[in-house]
Formats: structure tokens, sequence, C-alpha cells
């Protein structure tokens, strides 16, 4: 393996003052999985690109820049396609029958913030353009990634899952780049075997806890909660961050089920006071369930700080706790407005959901057991929810809400979005579901915005992590509500990365 890599690395420096091949190889690693082995590699040959971006000018090469090095943290103004269109402002009318070029424009159109407005106009004319060449060609690698395209952006998709697909795509194909193929397949499997042996630790534990027996009420979703975690880091070197990441995760699932479909609204208020005190000692007067689940979920939390303790960090437990009661806090409001039959304006809705919606809490939390050098000014940035954070969050919960409505709206639930905006304004669900659709649109360009804005290479951490956990709400609620009810793509996907090693 060691010399596979030894030859990938030297074909970039080999070809590095080329850039339309250096971007080819960067675009070709980046989506066999392999980025993580070449970081150092990729961040020069795109600080040459970033040093010439101005001079590029054929197609393929001025969007498949602008893609990748957005992707990387840069900023490049989206004025470089000014250079793909004509005289009279519109995109060129040869591009409309270059479907490779095309695709790239396509792609790099999803990497655009609210004043990329040239991105919106190129996202509309390869979309358009790129339906019209399948109409009359779907037969290929390039249709097949095409309609991939089509179906989501290579932006919004799990990284570990597109690196599968890809394979699966290019198995047939001569003259892809042997070395990079044979160190990907490689990679994978062993990355996959790994990945079982975490697995079946952690349903070893979710086992012994017995808690799904004793709490029937709740989802038993251990193996999609790993599949979750696993979309946000698969690298090795996450390993044991995974592990508990995934213990918090299948957790807070349960307390979610314990506060949306169980408890009364006086044993909630008794668990939200215990964890506002972060104290949960005098438990006598709780519920037996909820004794039950306390102490499985302090376990927990002390595995953690012992874990913290281990690297010298426990200073982060402050953190821990904190991101722990604002999203316990958020669940009780909502519990408050259910119990009520209480409709929330949109605003109202949207501001307590983007903290139930779990994601600040586990962007928090995956700071403090995956980033060794995380610093305190950046989990304070977390717990204020900055730009990158509130926008992961707020499409996880739009993208739930379009998918799941009806069936939460068959128990005693607050409202989703979808109600209150019907409420507020007085519309159809189907107008609803449009201009939350939009919301999710415009929130994916605050994202966008959000991963140019960092200082130091832990606040970069943490947009990546803002990016990876949004994406796996794109794919998880893709279609249905794939969490709640896995038996479909879910379950597919998770046999893709879980069971099924590469071949060929």
């Amino acid at each position: 393996m060691e010399e596979l890599k030894e030859e990938a690395a030297a074909l970039l420096s080999i070809n590095k003052k080329d850039i339309g091949t250096t971007l080819s190889l960067i675009d070709e690693i980046q989506r066999l999985g392999l980025e993580y082995h070449f970081k150092e590699e990729i961040n020069e040959s795109l600080r040459h690109v970033l040093a010439e971006v101005e001079e590029i000018d054929d197609t393929h090469s001025v969007a498949l820049s602008f893609r990748l090095l957005r992707q990387q943290g840069y900023y490049v103004s989206s004025n470089v396609f000014k250079k793909l269109k004509d005289k009279g402002g519109k995109f060129k009318e040869e591009l409309s029958r270059d479907a490779k070029g095309l695709l790239f424009l396509y792609e790099a159109s999803w990497l655009g913030t609210r004043e990329d407005e040239i991105l919106d106009e190129a996202m509309d004319f390869a979309k358009v353009h790129m339906e019209r060449l399948l109409v009359h060609d779907k037969d290929g690698v390039l249709a097949a990634q095409i309609e991939r395209a089509l179906e989501m952006p290579y932006h919004r998709c799990m990284r570990r899952l597109e690196a599968r697909h890809y394979f699966t795509m290019h198995k047939d194909e001569k003259e892809r780049r042997h070395v990079f193929f044979e160190l990907a397949k490689l990679d994978f499997n062993l990355l996959q075997s790994m990945h079982q042996t975490e697995i079946k630790a952690i349903s070893t534990w979710w086992r012994e806890l017995g808690l799904i027996k004793k709490l029937s009420f709740a989802r038993d979703r251990v193996v999609e909660c790993y599949f979750w975690i696993l979309g946000v880091h698969f690298e090795p070197q996450f390993s044991e961050g995974r592990i508990l990441l995934t213990k918090i995760i299948a957790l807070t699932s349960v307390m979610d089920d314990i506060f949306d479909a169980y408890g009364t609204l006086e044993e909630l208020h008794q668990f939200n006071d215990a964890i506002q005190r972060w104290d949960v000692q005098d438990v006598s007067k709780m519920p037996e369930y909820m004794i039950i689940y306390l102490h499985s979920f302090m376990s927990l939390i002390r595995e953690i700080e012992e874990e913290l303790c281990r690297k010298g960090m426990l200073h982060h437990k402050y953190y821990l706790a904190e991101s722990i009661k604002a999203l316990v806090g958020a669940y009780f409001k909502e519990a408050k407005w259910a119990n009520k039959g209480y409709m929330p304006t949109l605003e109202e809705y949207l501001n307590i959901s983007v903290m139930s919606s779990g994601y600040p809490m586990l962007i928090c939390v995956a700071l403090i057991v995956m980033e060794q050098e995380v610093t305190a000014a950046v989990l304070d940035l977390v717990l204020s929810v900055p730009k990158a954070v509130e926008a992961s969050a707020l499409i996880s919960r739009l993208r739930d809400d379009l998918v799941s409505t009806k069936m939460e709206q068959e128990r005693k639930h607050v409202a989703s979005s979808v109600q209150c905006y019907m409420n507020d304004h007085g519309v159809t669900e189907q107008v609803a579901r449009l201009k939350l659709s939009t919301m999710v649109a415009n929130a994916w360009k605050d994202l966008n915005q959000g991963c140019l804005q960092y200082s130091c290479p832990s606040q970069r951490n943490l947009n990546m992590l803002a990016l990876n956990f949004v994406r796996m709400a794109e794919v998880i609620y893709k279609h249905e509500d794939g969490y709640t009810n896995p038996s479909g793509e879910m379950k597919q996907n998770i046999g893709l990365l879980l069971l099924h090693s590469v071949h060929g």
C-alpha cells in the first residue's frame, strides 16, 4: 500500500505545472475517498492553482478549479464564469453541446452563496442542457455521472458512499489511472474491516446496555446511528471518536423519543430540570424508565470525560455539558408546545428547532472527541451557533420535516415547519413545501458562505463537521425519513459501506 501511495503522490508532483491534469487528479483522488492520504500534496497543488486561477480560460478547468478551491475553503470570485459567456451575457452556445463541461459547470454551481447570482444562472443552464443530452444518450459513464449529479450533486453527497458508487461506475473503464484505483480499492476494504470492528463493538455495548428492552417505545437504530457518524468522519484516525459519537447519537435518539412519544409533561419537566442543573443524583421521584435512561446516559458522559482526562482535555467537559443542556432545553420547549396544542410561528419554531435538530450538540461533541487541537475559542463559537452550524441544523430540520410531517402529525407532536408556514401565511401544503424548499436552498448558500470563513485549522474543522453532518441529512431524508424507516435505501447504503467489499 505504501508503494502505491508513493506512486500516486509522484503523479501529483509530476503534473503540478499542468493545471488541467492536476485538477483532474485531485478530483479523482477525492472521489475515490483517498484525500486524507494526500492532504499536503493537494493543498500545495491547489495553492498553485489559486495563484493562476485568473489565467485559466478553458471551460472544464474554470469550473473544476472553482469547485475544488471553494471546497477547500479558498475564496474564488464567481466572476470567473463570465469567461464562459458571450457578448450578450448568455452562456456560450458551444457549451450547451459539451456534456463534460456542463457537468463540471453544474457541480460547481452548487458551491454558490447568496451573492453568486451567476451560479444560479449556471445551474439552470447546465441542468436544462444535461437533461436534453440524456434524452438522446443514456449510455456510458459520462451519462451515468450526469444522471447521478442531477439526482444529487457531489457537494451534497456523503463522501464515503460516493466513493463506493464511483468504483461501480468506472469498473469497466480500462483507461482509468490504475494506481489510484488499486490504492482506493485496497484502502476502502481495509477501512471497511476497521468499520466492521467498530460497529461490532458498538452493537455489543448497545446489547449489554439493554435499553431498548427496558424502554420498548424507543427506536432501535444503533447501526443507522453509526452510518450517520461514518458520513461525518470515516478516516482511521477518528476511530475512537467515531465510537463515542455513535453512542451519543444513539442515546440522544432515545431521549428524543422520551420527549416526543412517551414522557408526560411533568416527567419531562423533572428530566429537563435535572439536566439543566447537571445533577442526576436525586432521581427518586422520577419514573423508573427515566431513571434507567439517565443512568445509561450519565454513564456515557463519564466515559467521555475519562477519555478527555486521558488526553489532557478535561477542561472541555464544560462544553459537553452546555451543548447537552441546550438540546434538552429545546426538546422541553417543543414538548410544552405539543402538550398545549400551541401552534408556533415559523420564526418561533425555527429558533427552537435549530437546537432540537441535535446538530449544534453533535458538532460540539464531535469537536471534543475527534479533534485533538480544538481550542476553547472554537468551542465557545460552536455554543454561539455560528452561520455554518445554524445553516447545517436548519437544513437538517427542514429536510426531516418535508419527508416526515404526515407521519409525525398522526401522534401528539409539535407542529412542523410545514404546518407553521401554512398557518402563518394561509397557504396550501404544496405552497408551504415549495417555500421551505427555497429556504433549504438559501440555507445551503449560507453554509457555503460560512465554510469560507475561518481563522484557524480548528474553525476549518468545525465548518467541515457542519458540512458533513448536513450531507448526511441530505442522504437520510432524501425521499423519506430513512432513520425512522430504514428498510429501503438506507438499508442498501449501509450494506454498501459495511457489508460488501470492493472487487474488480
